[in-house]
């Protein structure tokens, strides 16, 4: 990637005035900079807390199933909302690997 930055740095050597004041922006979007860094989190970092949330959404409705299961509590209304919460975040993380997979097969198509 930095090769790339310096053939435009070649062909535009106001591009890394321009790349720095991207990064400076409050657009919401972590732009990255000349060297290839992003502040802030990373769409790694995203995905792997979304992972991580809906792994601890199944354990708790899990042992909220337990719970309930062995009279420990009665209340199954808060064991059905835990459950559908897990359901929703397992399904959302099944979408998202669904178009991650879309983006990296349809990369796989382009020609180079």
């Amino acid at each position: 990637m930095n090769s790339i930055n310096t053939s435009f740095k070649q062909i535009d050597p106001d591009l890394g005035l321009r790349q720095s004041n991207l990064t400076n922006q409050s657009t919401g979007v972590n732009a990255p900079s000349a060297t290839g860094e992003t502040k802030g989190s990373s769409f790694f970092d995203a995905l792997q807390n979304s992972l991580q949330e809906a792994n601890q959404n199944q354990i708790e409705a899990d042992q909220s199933v337990k719970d309930l299961i062995a009279g420990k509590t009665k209340n199954i209304h808060e064991t059905m909302l835990q459950l559908q919460k897990a359901d929703l975040s397992l399904k959302t993380m099944m979408q998202v690997r669904n178009k991650v997979l879309e983006a990296y097969k349809e990369i796989m198509k382009m020609q180079v």
